[in-house]
């Protein structure tokens, strides 16, 4: 294991103090990084090339677990009342599709992210409390839904490997990352089996993403910490940043070459807040990796 934090370079792009700050995105076409801060129902851009940060507040009282680029534009976003279209673009509000879970007070829709072929993974989560009754659903371009996993305590570290042949998968709660089996073309996962357990450490796992040599970055929410796993589950590079909670990374940027982390400030004292007056910003890191470019939903 290395702790090359001295190697990478990172600053603080947004000082925006998200409550909790989730699901970056690179948008290859408007050249912006989106993101959404969960507890204020704001969908976030930022211009590299300017420095513009822009929020939208889209509700009070909606929570935005994560979301997707659509192939037609606008995203589709995964709620704590279902799946809605939008386009910022557009003076409409967000449009709704659908609830997978109707009836069932208190879940939530948490970390999402599209494979390859535009079908959108996204797990449920009981937001209040820390019990396994949450789902991993994969909802398909004809928005055809299918529960793919169950009995997730807190859903995350939802990537593929750079040859489709492998996803990965976290419930945070527990401390644990899981790899599959993936089929591209049916989108099926099987042989679920341990691709890395944190159980016996602080850090637990938050959202992830994928370089180019197919190595796993994730998020370290109580540790603050970036770490890079190779493909056979290893850690080989720890990067730290200077707040407790990261929460997800995102390559961005016109050569996929920075990457873009988001953070949270939630459940921290007023002392924790003085000691990390970044908390809740959006970082960019210079990591030395390149990332791929984010897949959008076919639908």
């Amino acid at each position: 294991m290395m702790n090359e934090a001295d190697l990478a370079a990172f600053d603080c792009a947004v000082a925006g103090a998200d409550i909790l700050g989730e699901a970056p995105m690179w948008c290859g076409r408007s050249r912006l990084l989106w993101w959404v801060d969960v507890r204020r129902a704001a969908l976030q851009s930022y211009d590299p090339a300017t420095g513009r940060h822009r929020a939208r507040r889209l509700g009070n009282d909606m929570l935005i677990g994560s979301m997707a680029l659509r192939e037609q534009g606008g995203f589709l976003l995964a709620t704590d009342t279902g799946f809605y279209t939008y386009d910022p673009g557009q003076p409409e509000a967000p449009r709704a599709l659908f609830d997978p879970e109707p009836g069932q007070t208190g879940s939530r829709l948490n970390d999402g992210r599209c494979d390859r072929r535009g079908r959108f993974w996204v797990g449920s989560m009981v937001d209040a409390d820390r019990i396994p009754g949450g789902t991993l659903y994969r909802l398909d371009a004809d928005f055809a839904c299918h529960a793919m996993l169950d009995g997730i305590v807190v859903p995350n570290s939802i990537a593929w490997s750079p040859d489709n042949k492998t996803m990965y998968f976290a419930d945070t709660h527990r401390q644990l990352i899981w790899a599959f089996d993936f089929d591209l073309d049916d989108g099926a996962i099987t042989r679920r089996r341990v691709f890395h357990d944190w159980s016996h450490q602080k850090g637990k796992p938050d959202g992830a993403a994928i370089d180019t040599d197919g190595c796993l970055w994730n998020a370290m929410v109580a540790t603050g910490q970036l770490v890079r796993h190779r493909p056979d589950g290893r850690v080989d590079r720890i990067i730290q940043l200077p707040v407790t909670n990261p929460t997800c990374p995102a390559f961005g940027g016109t050569g996929l070459d920075v990457m873009y982390v988001t953070s949270h400030s939630q459940r921290l004292d007023p002392a924790q807040i003085a000691r990390e007056p970044l908390a809740g910003g959006l970082f960019a890191v210079r990591t030395g990796c390149q990332g791929l470019p984010e897949a959008r939903f076919a639908g």
